[in-house]
């Protein structure tokens, strides 16, 4: 089956997410349409059909997906569309974030052509505790488009991924559930420009005369907050936040690459693995 239309759903507070799905629909190759981004609402639903194909990007949290990122693909409706399951995480585990996407689609009426686990700068990366810096990099974005290429072999092969190859446990581990809020204002070099607040996907930040003011029961810990202030006013300020971006940047360190399922043919990856 040739692809008549390419879509990217993606969840990306940071950006990673974003980056990987694009790629891959690129490698997919055909039309492709308005992005449809789930960051920081549920998206507008197109009328899928099976001539379509969707690329479907979310990052990894704890070893699960977001549940807000859940909710808001749960509006969506397969119709036995192709999909295109992806998950990005920090270079640490992906645990059983990439078994759930892929029953996700298919709960949503879709059909799983290929999935793949990518990674990206962790949310927790800074400049004195970097956590796959830089990441997705030139090397990765490469891989996804040659993975978006093999999807469409696979499609055109009329092809479809065997869920039970996709590693993952189930049931899956219980997901993360903050209940206090990772970061925080400094409101001496705060600009009260918004940035902050416009950034968050779950809408734990609001302007209160001019100063934003956070949410507790609601932050995610995505860091796009932090990420996104020009003037690095928010600041991580959880303990267990830092404590943890310790760990990870002690014990994360080497590279590792992405994992597609099915495996990425050798003659694409020798070919990528050269520039």
């Amino acid at each position: 089956m040739e692809p008549k239309t390419v879509h990217s759903v993606f969840f990306s507070p940071t950006g990673t997410s974003r980056a990987i799905a694009l790629a891959t629909s690129r490698g997919m190759g055909g039309k492709t349409e308005a992005l449809l981004d789930m960051t920081c609402k549920a998206p507008e639903p197109p009328p899928f059909s099976k001539k379509d194909v969707v690329v479907v990007g979310m990052p990894v949290y704890g070893g699960r997906l977001p549940q807000a990122a859940v909710e808001r693909f749960q509006s969506l409706e397969g119709k036995g569309a192709p999909a295109v399951a992806v998950v990005v995480y920090g270079n640490r585990a992906y645990e059983d974030a990439l078994a759930e996407l892929c029953d996700l689609c298919t709960a949503q009426g879709f059909k799983v052509v290929s999935a793949a686990a990518f990674v990206g700068q962790h949310s927790f990366s800074s400049k004195e505790l970097p956590i796959a810096h830089g990441r997705p990099d030139g090397r990765d974005l490469g891989r996804a488009e040659q993975f978006g290429i093999q999807a469409k072999e696979l499609l055109g092969n009329n092809r479809f991924l065997d869920l039970e190859k996709v590693p993952g446990d189930r049931p899956y581990k219980p997901a993360m559930s903050p209940s206090v809020a990772a970061t925080a204002t400094d409101p001496e070099i705060c600009s009260q420009c918004g940035a902050c607040a416009e950034s968050c996907p779950v809408q734990c930040i609001e302007m209160e005369s001019g100063m934003p003011q956070t949410w507790q029961d609601r932050c995610i810990w995505c860091m796009a907050c932090v990420q996104r202030c020009p003037t690095g006013a928010r600041k991580i300020v959880l303990p267990k936040i830092y404590e943890s971006a310790k760990h990870l940047h002690t014990h994360c360190q080497p590279r590792k690459e992405p994992e597609i399922f099915p495996a990425l043919q050798t003659a694409l990856f020798d070919t990528q693995s050269e520039k």
